[in-house]
């Protein structure tokens, strides 16, 4: 089974279990694989233009028809803004049955990493086992977290060792992009977690380079 990369998002969006409130890309063709994204704020686009999202962005860089489930301040261990943890997003992409799943640890795991490492562990490793298990033809795409411009702390290598394991020991793919933003505060809004649109371009850019590299390729359609 392919996996795509799990990313680090601090995510926002209308999500709905029964009816995820998602952001699609353009009309989709015929030939177009599908994707979905699982993330936090970072990954719906908060503070930005909805097209500025990186997941959107990075989806049109490889002629994907992608809908974004992240949603503001969710985690593998916290519920975000609609109460809803990482893993009501992977009941939503499983009704879904994309060909590509996105995921990134979220930095909204990191009071967790540093209390309970061993609680963001397994949290991670149930979402994604269970997202594999029910989409074993998918790719599954998993990414490192994502933070502002000074170094992260150490709760992100928990953070992200997890989400890799899980990733990997999944069949997935696993990409590594280091600290996009490291000493770039002109790419974040005034938060100093959130990029601003030409941070998330640098972002979607990114993704879609290692993706593109790294030779990954959609799963098979699914009916």
């Amino acid at each position: 089974m392919a996996v795509a990369s799990a990313l680090a998002l601090t995510g926002c969006s209308a999500f709905s279990e029964a009816a995820p409130a998602a952001r699609p890309t353009a009309t989709a063709t015929p030939t177009q694989p599908t994707a979905v994204a699982i993330g936090d704020s970072i990954a719906i686009g908060f503070g930005v233009p909805a097209d500025d999202a990186w997941p959107l962005l990075a989806a049109g860089r490889l002629g994907w028809n992608l809908t974004d489930l992240a949603e503001g301040g969710a985690g593998f261990t916290k519920p975000g803004v609609n109460s809803h943890e990482f893993d009501d997003q992977v009941s939503a992409a499983i009704r879904l049955r994309p060909q590509v799943v996105v995921i990134a640890a979220t930095r909204n795991d990191a009071a967790t990493a540093a209390a309970a490492p061993s609680t963001v562990r397994q949290a991670t490793r149930a979402a994604i086992d269970r997202l594999a298990t029910a989409l074993p033809d998918s790719t599954i795409i998993g990414l490192g977290s994502v933070w502002g411009a000074t170094p992260a702390p150490a709760a992100a290598n928990v953070l992200d060792g997890a989400l890799k394991d899980a990733v990997l020991a999944a069949g997935g793919h696993w990409l590594s992009l280091g600290q996009t933003f490291l000493g770039h505060p002109d790419l974040l809004q005034g938060d100093g977690i959130h990029p601003n649109s030409a941070g998330q371009l640098l972002l979607a850019k990114a993704v879609a380079d290692a993706i593109a590299h790294a030779r990954i390729e959609p799963g098979p359609a699914q009916s």
